[in-house]
């Protein structure tokens, strides 16, 4: 049932909200019925001392008896509450039952007796809900001390429904939970379009995602968002317009390796062929197996090239580092393609310290720079000239090799390095099948060290790596 990510976010998103907005509400209530009851205390309060004011004026002969009655009757319906002014005195409370507080009053009501004492002692009382024995109901009650000249003569009493006090609370309580499930409402409404909006792109990520695993094909996503799942959504495309290249890459490759075997293979089956057919005269032998032998170093270095480029993504392949001296190392590299180079009257710089060592592996090291330079020679035209410089700087030996060759064209400098990428898709080509450079990067990485390329069309290329 949770496994959906959209029914996560929505049962997620729901019980934070009803959870919030209940713990909202029982709090405003609470709030407000402790304000009810405040406000209700001071009123009474406020109600109690301007009786005692009044008493006192009776008791100065400043207002009669039916002034005062009335003035209590207009008070008690204004402030909702029946209100008794007491004479007594703390001694008549130690023979509690010979006191009469009024024809509906008197201190068999349990709390009085306790409350009159505080009030007596100058405190004021009040309760907010205390039941009535007499008045039959739950009363909120307050007391002060009717206080004279003479000191405290008594207490004023005054004792209001809390039925209607309750009425109002529980009104406006049904309005505040009618809010909150409005909210709610609402909230939930919200809630949902926004799991929606979140899980729909990842649900089309993950239809896409299975598409492209078995090979079907499939648009671009269109999610249009800045936040994680656009990125997400523009990653799975990148991931997607990359694994396409890399399987053109890879069917481009099987048919340049195809090719690159057929024709020695082809050659060689031929002339042996002819030998045997005696088509070949025995005194051209030797210039045949002279061809034979090149064609077969081409098969070799291109099965060894794809052996190797196999061991460096299995892991396995492990570094002998020495410190070498570098010149030692360059001249042993510039052997292998003299040949070539002066066959193709290409002119070689070499600029290198002759104290200069590296701490790498010697092999490795040979490999990267015959790959590099084979290159070179590969695209240099006939006449032109390629320059080789080692430095140390910063901590790193850094080679430089460059040539006045075709160049290559800027859009397709970021690829040059990757697996089977050759710039010159034609099989006329002098390129390989793609792999040296690729096979140079990943050495230069085993090394802990960094390679990159510059280049400009018809004006040559720089291939720059650094060996810490």
């Amino acid at each position: 049932m949770f496994k959906s990510i959209f029914i996560k976010l929505l049962i997620t998103y729901l019980a934070i909200i009803i959870s919030v907005i209940a713990v909202l509400s029982l709090c405003i209530s609470m709030v407000y019925n402790w304000y009810v009851f405040d406000q209700k205390q001071k009123e009474l309060e406020k109600a109690g001392y301007y009786v005692s004011e009044l008493v006192n004026k009776l008791d100065k002969k400043e207002i009669s008896q039916p002034e005062l009655n009335a003035s209590l009757d207009s008070m008690g319906y204004i402030s909702d509450s029946m209100i008794y002014a007491i004479r007594i005195d703390k001694k008549a409370l130690e023979t509690p039952k010979n006191v009469q507080l009024g024809e509906d009053l008197d201190l068999e009501e349990s709390y009085l007796l306790s409350d009159l004492q505080k009030i007596l002692n100058g405190e004021n009382v009040f309760r907010k809900k205390q039941y009535s024995q007499k008045l039959d109901t739950y009363v909120v009650f307050s007391g002060i001390p009717w206080k004279t000249n003479s000191g405290i003569s008594g207490a004023i009493l005054l004792f209001s429904p809390v039925s209607q006090i309750n009425s109002n609370i529980a009104r406006l309580n049904l309005v505040i939970w009618i809010m909150a499930l409005v909210l709610i409402i609402l909230s939930a409404l919200v809630i949902y379009y926004n799991s929606l909006r979140i899980s729909k792109p990842i649900k089309q990520i993950e239809i896409a995602a299975g598409k492209l695993a078995s090979g079907e094909h499939t648009d671009d996503l269109i999610v249009k968002r800045a936040d994680e799942i656009g990125k997400l959504a523009r990653s799975f495309n990148h991931m997607k317009h990359q694994l396409a290249s890399t399987e053109k890459m890879r069917s481009e490759f099987i048919a340049s390796v195809s090719h690159d075997m057929r024709t020695p293979l082809t050659s060689i089956n031929g002339f042996v062929s002819g030998m045997l057919d005696g088509i070949v005269q025995p005194k051209d032998y030797t210039k045949y197996l002279l061809i034979i032998k090149d064609e077969t170093l081409r098969l070799t270095k291109l099965t060894n090239d794809i052996l190797h480029l196999a061991k460096i993504q299995s892991g396995s392949l492990k570094l002998l580092r020495e410190n070498l001296i570098v010149k030692d190392i360059l001249n042993s590299v510039i052997i292998s393609s003299k040949a070539l180079m002066v066959e193709r009257s290409i002119s070689l710089t070499l600029e290198c310290d002759t104290a200069l060592t590296v701490y790498a592996d010697s092999d490795k090291l040979k490999q990267i720079l015959i790959n590099i330079l084979d290159n070179a020679v590969k695209y240099t035209e006939y006449g032109g000239g390629i320059c080789i410089s080692v430095s140390y700087r910063s901590s790193v030996t850094e080679f430089r090799i460059r040539d006045t060759g075709i160049g290559i064209p800027a859009e397709e400098l970021p690829f040059i390095f990757e697996k089977f990428y050759r710039v010159d898709k034609s099989r006329t080509s002098p390129g390989g099948t793609g792999l040296g450079l690729n096979i140079a990067k990943s050495l230069v990485e085993l090394h802990d060290g960094k390679i990159w390329v510059k280049s400009e069309l018809g004006a040559g290329t720089e291939i720059v790596f650094e060996l810490p």
